[in-house]
């Protein structure tokens, strides 16, 4: 596959990419307040409503504070 302005994935790779993480990020935060890390999932969450992370970081963030693994995302491709 060629590079394109979507990075190394196609456009619908790219939407779906960005569908999961944002379907994805509330059940995330919930998760760790559930789990007793309250005070992390509203740093995330106050980060991701003031835009002071990119989303995908913060995503990224609350998979590894819940023992998940990351999802490798393309820089490029959500910038």
């Amino acid at each position: 596959m060629t590079k394109n302005c979507w990075g190394n994935t196609t456009l619908a790779e790219h939407h779906r990419l960005h569908n999961n993480i944002r379907n994805e990020l509330p059940e995330l935060l919930s998760r760790l307040a559930i789990e007793g890390q309250e005070e992390e999932a509203l740093r995330l969450l106050v980060e991701w409503g003031t835009n002071k992370k990119k989303r995908y970081k913060i995503y990224n963030e609350a998979r590894v504070l819940l023992n998940l693994e990351k999802v490798e995302v393309d820089v490029e491709v959500l910038e």
